[in-house]
């Protein structure tokens, strides 16, 4: 396995792929062409271009013929003994890029080695988001409770104290609202993120004798 991903990532590193990227190349004799790439080594460049006549049409172009091209996203190629090279900027480009796909696939890798991984990642964030509903509901639901509830005047004898009663029922309406529903929310995430970090951290372990379960704490 480890030998696969080393030549993948060689491969990566010397071809580059890109769909729908498009390329302007300026020849040496000051024609300029545009097309979208197809693939590009050290030493050739496919474009497939598009002509009203015959349709798209793939066309390889040599170092020899090009004094330079623009990859979109990317940057300048220029060529250097026969060879296209990325510019400093294009070639800081690539490195981010390359290093970006190498994480994403040794996170593809980890997750496919490790399914529990997965499942305990996505127990957590969804804890996670309860509780992040659920407990700031909790406290204005408890703020609106207690506010709606102290201060009422006992007997109104003016439309002020009509209104001043009738907005802090309005207040201890919604925070019986809130409260329960957070708590509900706070109660269900909980568990959930508690219950996520252990699975996240269960490893399976294969032996001579079969297969066993062991726990990260």
């Amino acid at each position: 396995m480890k030998k696969f991903l080393f030549i993948l990532m060689a491969f990566v590193a010397t071809t580059l792929t890109v769909q729908a990227t498009t390329v302007n190349v300026t020849f040496h004799n000051g024609q300029n062409m545009e097309g979208q790439l197809v693939n590009l080594t050290d030493t050739t460049l496919v474009l497939r271009m598009y002509y009203a006549a015959t349709g798209d049409k793939e066309i390889t172009i040599l170092p020899e013929r090009v004094k330079y091209f623009h990859i979109s996203g990317i940057g300048r190629y220029n060529v250097e003994e026969g060879k296209f090279v990325p510019d400093a900027k294009a070639q800081a480009k690539l490195e981010k890029t390359r290093g970006e796909r190498e994480a994403h696939a040794k996170l593809v890798s980890e997750r496919a080695a490790n399914p529990n991984l997965v499942i305990g990642n996505a127990l957590k964030k969804t804890g996670n988001v309860c509780m992040g509903i659920g407990i700031p509901s909790v406290l204005v639901g408890t703020i609106l409770v207690a506010y709606g509830n102290t201060g009422l005047v006992d007997v109104p004898k003016t439309q002020a104290d009509i209104d001043k009663n009738l907005a802090k029922g309005r207040c201890s309406t919604a925070g019986c609202v809130l409260l329960p529903m957070g708590a509900a929310l706070t109660i269900v995430g909980i568990p959930l993120n508690v219950h996520g970090k252990r699975i996240a951290e269960m490893n399976i372990n294969y032996t001579g004798n079969g297969a066993g379960l062991s726990f990260n704490f």
